[in-house]
């Protein structure tokens, strides 16, 4: 099976998008966050997609055409604002990549050094590519906890 393709996002895949964050969130965050939690987090926020692909920089990586992973970067602010991977598509160094396109990204830009919020599964993920746990920000966005991460790009 060819490896999956990374590209900028466009308009029409907002749907694919938001049927990837679902999912994943779903399947990857439920042992770490209550249903309800899940649900609350989850629920429809009219336009959300629609404003993360105008404020900020998203990629999308693509299998056979569909859209298996995604991830954002406000570059305004050097801020991951999303990076979720489909529970189908996991495993694969998917979410590797994604990230360090993101970093690349990110440098050209000026950028030295990125923060996120990370949700608690993928905490040691994070880790693994040289995130470090900031503990300057308490790391909560409801409605889930979340902790709050930096990295140096030089």
């Amino acid at each position: 099976m060819r490896a999956p393709s990374i590209r900028l996002a466009r308009p029409a895949d907002l749907a694919a998008i938001a049927t990837v964050h679902a999912a994943s969130v779903r399947a990857l965050c439920a042992g770490h966050y209550s249903p309800q939690a899940i649900e609350q987090w989850l629920a429809p926020s009219p336009g959300l997609y629609d404003r993360m692909l105008r404020s900020s920089t998203v990629y999308v990586a693509e299998r056979a055409g569909r859209v298996v992973a995604f991830a954002a970067v406000r570059l305004a602010t050097r801020e991951v604002r999303a990076m979720y991977v489909s529970p189908d598509a996991t495993g694969g160094g998917l979410g590797l990549r994604l990230m360090q396109r993101v970093e690349r990204v990110a440098r050209a830009f000026g950028a030295a050094e990125l923060r996120l919020a990370a949700t608690l599964n993928a905490v040691g993920f994070y880790e693994r590519l040289g995130w470090r746990r900031d503990p300057r920000d308490a790391g909560t966005r409801p409605p889930q906890r979340c902790v709050a991460m930096r990295k140096r790009l030089t």
